[in-house]
């Protein structure tokens, strides 16, 4: 499947809307981010919702220029982790509203009942709707009656900008090999103490590829959830955690930043964050928060302290089908158009490799591709 969905205009799938009166109230190795830990039935419906929205923009002629995804942000309750999507639709008069609101209902009156939306109170020139997979808030979704398109881009003078870390990389080296061969500039991070650790990053080195440390963290639900060998944890003291840290560090060597693995709990208690930004800002290193938790204090810290830094605004491979990688593609791309900028994570799975393959020509078309220590501020 190409890059279609809206971005690219291309190969939407149907689905449809149930609208209730009021809102509804051990890891293997390696051991990806909590995202991939949310239950199979409740990413199901996710899938199932985000097909149904782009096939009622797709039929009502509704163009890419006039998507926006405000927001992918990341939410965790009840044991299940999720990206919420804000999306902003611009239609061009009341006709076309009521033709795309006639259409949501539609659809979604036929989906099974644990997927329901309901529509905000609204002024006259927008229809607001909020979509909930059971009880979990997924979507939010703003038509707007606007005659400009949406969404200038905030870069006149170059494309939007966009930023793809992989990773959890440090136990295939095969793989490692292939994701360097991808016609783009993706960025390395590597797990300390993997079997492959060195390995990989060696390839990273050799094939020009930003290369990044993978820190182990903390995640709520530990130990049943685990982070792996060496993760920082929230008992330890200051200096427990300066002296793992240095040891990632010498495993992982040339590494020119580095993001949190897991640590949904850890990254959000300011102090235990605060020692291992103020051990990178000294070697001159940028920070990336992997954003596992959506009260993480770490993008914020970092900004306070100086250390460059940026937080991810896309899990790309949380269903790791390449057809679901290129919807969330073209979100990673809608917020980059939005903002000027936006991060992509992705994992070193087949499908995720053949995605990033077959779609990298495409993306070269809207954005451009760069090592995320571009994106850091």
């Amino acid at each position: 499947m190409g890059m279609g969905v809206i971005l690219l205009a291309g190969g939407l799938i149907g689905l449809t809307l149930y609208s209730p009166a009021s809102p509804p109230a051990p890891v293997p190795q390696p051991a990806y981010e909590e995202i991939h830990t949310r239950p199979r039935p409740f990413q199901d419906r996710i899938a199932r919702i985000d097909q149904a929205v782009y096939e009622v923009l797709y039929r009502s002629g509704i163009q890419e220029k006039d998507v926006l995804f405000m927001d992918v942000g990341h939410r965790h309750a009840g044991g299940e982790t999720w990206d919420f999507s804000e999306i902003q639709v611009r239609v061009k008069d009341e006709s076309t509203l009521e033709q795309v609101e006639a259409r949501l209902r539609e659809h979604f009156a036929s989906l099974e009942p644990e997927i329901q939306c309901w529509k905000e109170a609204e002024p006259s020139s927008e229809a607001v709707y909020r979509i909930y997979a059971g009880h979990r808030y997924t979507h939010r979704i703003r038509l707007r009656i606007e005659k400009d398109p949406l969404g200038a881009p905030v870069r006149e003078k170059r494309k939007p900008r966009i930023a793809i870390i992989v990773d959890d990389l440090g136990y295939d080296r095969g793989m490692a090999r292939a994701l360097a061969e991808v016609n783009l500039p993706l960025c390395f991070s590597v797990l300390p103490m993997a079997p492959r650790t060195g390995d990989v990053a060696r390839v990273a080195k050799t094939r020009h590829r930003e290369l990044m440390l993978h820190i182990p963290m903390e995640p709520k639900g530990y130990p049943e959830l685990n982070p792996g060998p060496g993760a920082l944890l929230n008992g330890m003291d200051d200096g427990e955690i300066r002296n793992l840290l240095s040891r990632h560090l010498k495993e992982v060597p040339g590494a020119e930043g580095a993001n949190n693995h897991m640590g949904s709990s850890f990254t959000e208690h300011a102090a235990q964050t605060a020692v291992v930004l103020e051990e990178l800002g000294k070697k001159g290193l940028f920070f990336v928060d992997s954003k596992t938790s959506g009260h993480s204090v770490a993008y914020r810290l970092a900004r306070e302290m100086g250390v460059r830094t940026a937080q991810r605004n896309v899990f790309l491979d949380n269903e790791p089908s390449e057809e679901a990688i290129a919807r969330q593609l073209d979100r990673l791309v809608s917020i980059a158009r939005h903002r000027g900028a936006a991060v992509g994570i992705a994992h070193p799975f087949p499908g995720t490799l053949d995605a990033l393959r077959h779609e990298a020509d495409r993306l070269k078309e809207f954005v451009e591709t760069v090592p995320v220590s571009e994106i850091t501020e």
